[in-house]
């Protein structure tokens, strides 16, 4: 069980990072200042011509909804498109920080995608039975990975991805195409494809221009 300090300590992040997350919001901001190499959770092309980082919230259905697109992207563009997962969860619902915490324990033993895909193209689990299920049908090690996520030992990681995602200028629900939000519909994949095309052309027209 998690201890009240623990708690506590997320319930402050949790606080500070919806403050910033509303200044950055009313401020206007739209490109995203990050490296474009892969310090964490990625996949895709190797050399991608587009990167896209997401910043999603399990309990946020319109984060869902886009992170669904994303996926689906990876399929259509496997040569020019790379994703870049990031924990970023402002929210009050404590339970999006444990969806992080099990993704984690996922990645230990080398299936942080295929719990991630299990999460989003399926239902969301809502509670720790639901998360232990979705674990379990991707063959999980049920023992190591209950073990990993009873021991809180990954908070203090997306605690510190949180930090760093409102430093570099990531706004709650948000998801970037070569550092510039996207603003378009969290449905509709041909929307989703027309903005990667337009980051493509213009990545393209800017080593033509070298």
């Amino acid at each position: 069980m998690q201890s009240k300090g623990y708690l506590f300590t997320v319930l402050l992040v949790t606080v500070v990072t919806l403050a910033i997350g509303v200044a950055l919001w009313h401020s206007g901001t739209q490109e995203l200042s990050i490296d474009k190499e892969c310090t964490g959770w990625c996949r895709g092309a190797e050399e991608p011509i587009v990167v896209i980082g997401t910043f999603p919230d399990f309990i946020c259905s319109i984060c869902v909804n886009r992170e669904k697109l994303v996926i689906q992207a990876l399929e259509i563009y496997p040569d020019e498109v790379r994703v870049d997962y990031h924990h970023y969860y402002p929210t009050t619902h404590e339970f999006s920080f444990t969806l992080g915490e099990a993704l984690e324990c996922a990645g230990e033993q080398g299936m942080f995608w295929e719990l991630h895909d299990k999460f989003y193209l399926g239902q969301a689990p809502v509670n720790m039975s639901e998360i232990l299920t979705a674990a379990e049908s991707i063959g999980l090690d049920m023992v190591l990975f209950t073990d990993s996520l009873n021991s809180g030992k990954f908070s203090d990681k997306i605690m510190a991805e949180q930090e760093e995602a409102l430093a570099n200028g990531a706004e709650w629900q948000s998801t970037y195409i070569n550092r510039v939000k996207y603003t378009g519909s969290s449905t509709s994949l041909e929307e989703f494809c027309n903005a990667i095309d337009a980051a493509i052309e213009k990545a393209r027209a800017m080593e033509d221009d070298q």
